[in-house]
């Protein structure tokens, strides 16, 4: 009867209680029970319509639904330096993932404590944090809270927008339902781990422990968990790297701490031990890119031109790319540079502001290629012009490769070359081609090719690369590591076709290794966030000279950082045994220095990025320094070592001066010694009819013969 009337108008009521003969019935009593029955049927109404809903969510999500939408969570990409240690990062959004047992054990309760901490005994809602939530969205006639799990959290993170309303939170509950199917609590815990928000960047446990006490995740201890677990609710409020948070964030911290131990998760003691812990954060750390333009050259040259990563993979993917640069000798040459540049007279702000003259290092391994050190600038904040893969004019840096030629053509070190005027028709040109040397005179004799190279001799250089063709000259510099293409002139014997430093100091390799070219390596590895290997280097080496060759033209560079050489400079700043080149370009525009030691090759360019004159500095001036000061650095903690004698196959011998012939024991004239491959040596000896010097053989008898005119 009472079911019945409460659809019933009063009025409607009043006529039934008269029909029953009821006319003094309590109708207060009566509305009262009418309107506790209206709501007590209202929540069956409610509760069963919600109980249909979930149960037709859930049937929905687990059942009809075959899989998750895909999810591409943006991870970080790690660069590592030669030592395996972390150098820099790159990232759309800072995260590094981490597996479940990684993560130490307090770190993970204390999220579950604060976040959900039912979270191991509910399908994904939790039904009594639901109706709270849901009352307060009522009462404010919007959404307010979400009572959210952890599950229906990662739903919101992986898939779905920020956005408040009622529409993506049936979203968000269709999705948690699926991953709950799909997943176990352990992988959905740590899905949410690596995933989660951490403020200034920093998304899941790796990158923010990373952020605020710079050491992994796995090292944390239970105080430095408990702030970090409290950071996600409100990290702009929470984060005790922002000045003025620190009170709010030792709050928070208290609070996870007093949840930990209210589910029995840590004793009060503990509790009590983790909030005395003096928490170290980290030091406020140098945003720029740290070895600026090495790291810009693998992006670019190596990872997307090479390997033809796109650049979002490099961004997004979680890369671990494993890379050649050692930090102390990155460093040494950054210094050298600054300190070099610096001392330039009249440097000067161009219109860029940035400040001119600019130069470049590279360093390289020569027995692998590994580059070590790579420079691009004075500074990569101030400028990312990366110098280190300019074309600019080598000057005499290049002759090397020309007798390098030379020597495999058949030349010996005791050559002779004349130094004398020379015309050389250019087809398409008006005027000959008539080279000098540096300040414009002549030797005016014949210099051995040792002389010809200790002595940077334009003219013999420029008569050597045409007798050998200046095709060959192009053939030997393109074997050795130049890859630039090169005009085939007389004149490239001078290195007036412009190169990069790191071409120059990949093509001096063969001459420190005995021949033996080796590619520019800046990669040894690439890995996946899971340390799966996804591709790794496997350097070749090619001979392109004979190992004697490389070791003479090696012996002859030596004596060009010796007194009497235009490297002479060198022999007052280093005291290990070297080998190298200076060049300085015409007018004055570029000035380098490649040297090598048996461990290391390195390339100095110093020049104005607009062209302008260095004021009459050279490369022997202004490059060697440079390059004496990082070598210098660079070499400390290593033992001097010399460039080994070949076992077999070189011979020394004494020489006439005269004639470059054998000496003869009767040659009063100058000598000298060299050194030659074995067979291609001089097997005549100097005598009267070829010296000067040589003295008439005494005969054999005591005394001399009376002239008779029959026997004159």
């Amino acid at each position: 009867m009472l079911f019945y009337i409460t659809f019933l108008s009063p009025q409607e009521v009043d006529s039934i209680m008269v029909i029953k003969g009821k006319k003094g019935y309590n109708k207060g009593m009566v509305k009262k029970k009418l309107s506790l029955f209206k709501i007590t049927l209202f929540i069956v109404i409610v509760f069963f319509l919600a109980t249909s809903l979930t149960a037709g969510l859930f049937f929905y999500a687990v059942i009809s639904r075959d899989s998750l939408p895909d999810t591409d969570p943006a991870l970080t990409t790690r660069f590592y330096d030669t030592n395996n240690e972390l150098l820099t990062t790159l990232y759309r959004e800072n995260r590094i993932e981490v597996s479940l047992e990684e993560i130490p054990l307090e770190l993970r309760q204390a999220v579950i404590a604060v976040e959900d901490a039912h979270f191991y005994h509910h399908y994904g809602i939790n039904l009594a944090s639901v109706s709270r939530a849901a009352l307060r969205n009522i009462r404010r006639r919007r959404i307010v809270e979400g009572g959210s799990t952890i599950t229906q959290q990662l739903a919101k993170n992986l898939f779905l927008t920020h956005e408040r309303t009622f529409h993506r939170k049936v979203e968000e509950l269709v999705l948690t339902f699926q991953l709950e199917h799909n997943f176990t609590k352990d992988e959905i815990l740590n899905k949410y781990l690596n995933t989660i928000y951490f403020g200034h960047g920093a998304y899941g446990v790796e990158a923010a422990a990373q952020t605020y006490f710079d050491q992994p995740v796995s090292q944390l201890s239970l105080a430095q968990s408990s702030l970090l677990a409290g950071l996600p609710r409100g990290p702009g409020y929470y984060s005790p790297l922002i000045e003025g948070n620190q009170e709010a964030a030792r709050r928070r911290q208290a609070h996870v701490l007093n949840r930990m131990v209210e589910i029995d998760f840590i004793s009060p003691e503990e509790r009590d031990n983790a909030l005395e812990e003096e928490l170290v954060f980290r030091e406020e750390w140098d945003k720029s890119l740290p070895a600026g333009h090495f790291i810009d050259y693998i992006i670019e040259r190596e990872l997307v031109g090479r390997l033809n990563y796109e650049r979002e993979d490099i961004y997004r993917g979680g890369l671990n790319i494993y890379t050649t640069l050692d930090p102390s000798l990155q460093e040494a040459g950054e210094k050298a540079l600054e300190k070099g540049l610096e001392a330039f007279p009249q440097r000067y702000l161009d219109s860029q502001e940035v400040e001119q003259p600019q130069g470049a290092l590279v360093a390289l391994d020569p027995q692998t290629g590994q580059v070590k050190a790579m420079v691009g600038g004075s500074s990569y904040k101030e400028t990312t012009l990366n110098r280190a893969v300019s074309r600019r004019s080598p000057g005499s840096a290049f002759k090397p490769f020309l007798y390098a030629a030379a020597l495999e053509e058949g030349y010996t070190a005791a050559s002779f070359i004349k130094c004398e005027p020379i015309s050389i028709d250019v087809p398409g040109s008006e005027n000959p081609y008539e080279p000098r040397d540096f300040g414009g005179g002549f030797h005016h004799r014949e210099l051995t090719l040792r002389e010809a190279l200790v002595q940077s001799c334009n003219v013999s250089a420029v008569r050597t690369n045409m007798e050998l063709g200046p095709d060959k000259l192009v053939e030997y510099a393109q074997k050795m590591g130049i890859k630039t293409p090169l005009n085939p002139v007389p004149s490239l014997a001078l290195g007036t076709s412009e190169v990069t430093p790191l071409e120059m100091a990949a093509a001096y390799a063969p001459l420190a290794n005995g021949g033996l070219k080796v590619e520019p390596v800046f990669i040894t590895k690439v890995t996946d966030s899971r340390q799966v290997t996804l591709w790794e280097n496997s350097p070749l080496r090619e001979r392109v000279m004979g190992e004697l060759t490389a070791f003479i033209l090696t012996d002859i560079l030596q004596e060009v950082l010796e007194p009497g050489g235009t490297g002479w400079r060198a022999s007052g700043l280093i005291d290990f045994p070297a080998a190298g080149k200076t060049g300085t370009s015409s007018g004055y525009r570029d000035a380098y220095m490649v040297g090598y030691t048996p461990q290391l090759v390195t390339s100095v360019y110093i020049g104005d990025d607009h062209q302008k004159s260095l004021e009459n500095s050279t490369g022997g001036s202004l490059a060697l320094p440079l390059w004496a000061d990082f070598m210098n650095d660079a070499l400390i903690g290593h033992p001097p070592r010399d460039f080994s004698l070949p076992r077999e196959g070189i011979v020394t011998l004494t020489l006439c001066a005269e004639t470059g012939l054998l000496q003869n024991s009767r040659c009063q004239g100058d000598s000298f010694q060299e050194i030659f491959i074995q067979g291609t040596e001089p097997q005549e000896t100097c005598c009267q009819e070829t010296c000067p010097h040589v003295k008439r053989e005494r005969p054999w008898w005591p005394f001399e013969l009376p002239r008779v005119p029959w026997f004159q």
